[in-house]
């Protein structure tokens, strides 16, 4: 247990301190990665926290591009320049050369990491105890090909390799952090296995690490809420402590913490942190607004409700893919799925992920994924999956991040820890142009196909779409548009009872009647109907158990698989018997 700086209440140690106190046996040098720059406990941020905890070395350092560097204490920097012989005046001389400024609080260390970082060596090998935490350390080393790294990144970049296997730093007990938001930043010399960093990634804080936060602002605050403290933490997954911190002085401002104020402030959190990647899905709805889908609803109770709910994770699906004719409803279902199995829920917007600097695209996608991970439990969604770069190996542009990306999504889907905590929901009209690998059991478990309504499901259709949009329709209209609107979509359907409603409303009718459906019939031209068998057929071949189908379509597609197996006869003279001896 640890305890804040203002002594207030006690804090759980966190689990990435834990682990590196567990691994400071044998290492002696951590790479800090992830939620680098939010409160550890209200109030303390990293590099306070770790000199707290650390607080009875002889030095703690601090060291960065910008600022040199700087010690916990004047009595801490005293101790370091003593036994640096670095108590003497400063040399004019070398001041009018640059060499003795530069950011420490004596004006004796210099910021240049060149210079800095040899002195900060021999302090680490000296006789003092000491902790070193270097801050955006992806500007002292950053991820680049060694062949074109300046002269003084390469230099950093052997001195920091030599720090994790150094024995004298070793023996002193001494120890060195490099901190940084995304491990992928820093040189791949550096993360290397052989120069021994430990990486320990630090994650957005859980539900009851927010839920703590809340309740100490709720003692030093007295702002009125409509939630308790556990609902809101659990209303703020995915959200850093310091985000939390702004919720509550912008409701300071208002006077009073409401629902609305804060899912308009986290939507604009996410937003503004990860500019269009990420769309937090609000379950405002359940199965009763979804039209149809009986079977598909089935199988979610089946699937996944019930093993949630009885902590059978083993036997919750890793992804699932809904395949099918435009508009019948797959991310609509999504939604309303969320809300039942009582999960978050976020849309991954794959196709604003793809960026023109080399890199750039890779880490939105990894900070994107480590906020899914942190919203957990949690439904991931990925709509229009066939048109993304993400899931085509970058294919179609060539684009070596599209392969970059791909394979991020690959090893996340796969990942067995995200089981029952993070499950994947993908969408798509064209499940023939996504890549096989990405549709393999172990990453989506489960490719079904959400086919055009039936009559009696497009009835069911109305209804929902009416009562969404506070209207009623009688019985009679409700059987004339499903008996007029064969071959329809789920969305064509709700277009229709919109255009009906408008009808009713022109001449004050308060229920959508038989006429204004057929007006509405006779003005609405669904573009779909024309293609639906095309999607339908390839929503089929995509299908990968025929339980997942309705008992017409499971028909259909077993006999498609008997004509298959019929042999044919090829017209190729290569494959029609033995070799022949060749002629010109």
């Amino acid at each position: 247990m640890g305890t804040n700086t203002n002594g207030s209440a006690a804090y759980p140690e966190p689990q990435w301190y834990a682990e590196f106190r567990s691994a400071y046996a044998s290492a002696q040098a951590f790479i800090l990665h992830g939620n680098v720059s939010d409160y550890v406990v209200p109030g303390v941020r990293l590099s306070a926290y770790l000199a707290k905890r650390l607080e009875s070395r002889d030095v703690i350092c601090f060291f960065d591009r910008a600022h040199g560097v700087t010690f916990g204490s004047p009595q801490m920097e005293a101790k370091a320049k003593k036994e640096l012989k670095l108590d003497a005046p400063v040399d004019p001389a070398l001041a009018a050369l640059g060499l003795a400024t530069g950011g420490g609080q004596g004006d004796v260390f210099p910021k240049a990491p060149s210079a800095a970082l040899p002195l900060l060596e021999e302090l680490l090998k000296s006789s003092l105890s000491v902790a070193l935490i270097i801050n955006f350390a992806e500007h002292i080393c950053p991820a680049q090909d060694t062949a074109t790294m300046a002269a003084e990144d390469r230099q950093a970049q052997i001195i920091l390799r030599t720090w994790g296997t150094d024995k004298v730093i070793k023996e002193r007990g001494n120890v060195v952090f490099l901190v940084t938001e995304l491990l992928s930043d820093l040189s791949p010399a550096v993360r290397a296995a052989s120069s021994c960093w430990k990486a320990i990634n630090i994650p957005l804080p859980a539900q009851t690490e927010r839920e703590q936060f809340i309740s100490a602002y709720l003692k030093a605050w007295e702002l009125p809420m409509e939630m308790t403290a556990p609902e809101l933490g659990r209303g703020t997954a995915g959200l850093a402590l310091v985000h939390l911190e702004n919720i509550f002085l912008q409701a300071d401002a208002t006077g009073k913490l409401t629902w609305p104020l804060v899912r308009m402030a986290k939507a604009d959190i996410i937003r503004g942190e990860y500019a269009g990647l990420l769309t937090i899905m609000e379950p405002t709805y359940g199965f009763e607004a979804v039209g149809g889908m009986e079977p598909l609803k089935q199988w979610a109770r089946d699937e996944v409700m019930r093993p949630v709910q009885d902590g059978r994770i083993q036997d919750v699906p890793q992804g699932a893919l809904f395949v099918g004719p435009p508009g019948t409803g797959k991310s609509h279902f999504v939604r309303a799925l969320a809300r039942e199995v009582g999960f978050n829920a976020v849309a991954l917007n794959l196709e604003n992920i793809m960026s023109k600097w080399q890199g750039q695209s890779e880490r939105d996608m990894a900070r994107a994924l480590g906020v899914v991970k942190a919203l957990a439990p949690v439904l991931l969604f990925m709509d229009e999956l066939d048109q993304s770069e993400g899931a085509s190996r970058g294919q179609t542009s060539g684009s070596p991040s599209g392969k970059n990306i791909f394979n991020q999504i690959l090893q996340f889907l796969s990942d067995p820890t995200n089981r029952g905590r993070v499950i994947f929901f993908g969408a798509s009209n064209r499940p023939d142009l996504i890549d096989p690998a990405l549709m393999r059991f172990g990453r989506i478990d489960a490719i079904i196909p959400v086919m055009l309504p039936s009559g009696i499901e497009r009835e069911s259709v109305a209804r929902a779409a009416a009562r969404s949009q506070g209207v009623e329709i009688t019985g009679e209209a409700c059987q004339a548009l499903a008996n007029g609107s064969e071959r329809y979509s789920c969305a064509d359907v709700t277009a229709v009872v919109t255009k009906a409603r408008k009808a009713a409303g022109r001449v004050a009718s308060k229920q959508i009647q038989v006429e204004h459906v057929r007006a509405a019939l006779a003005a609405i031209r669904p573009a779909t109907i024309r293609q639906a068998g095309f999607f339908e057929q390839v929503a089929l071949d995509a299908c990968n158990d025929l339980e997942l189908l309705p008992a017409e379509y499971a028909a259909r597609l077993r006999t498609a698989a008997l004509e298959s197996q019929v042999p044919t006869v090829s017209s190729d003279p290569l494959l029609t018997g033995p070799r022949r001896k060749r002629e010109l």
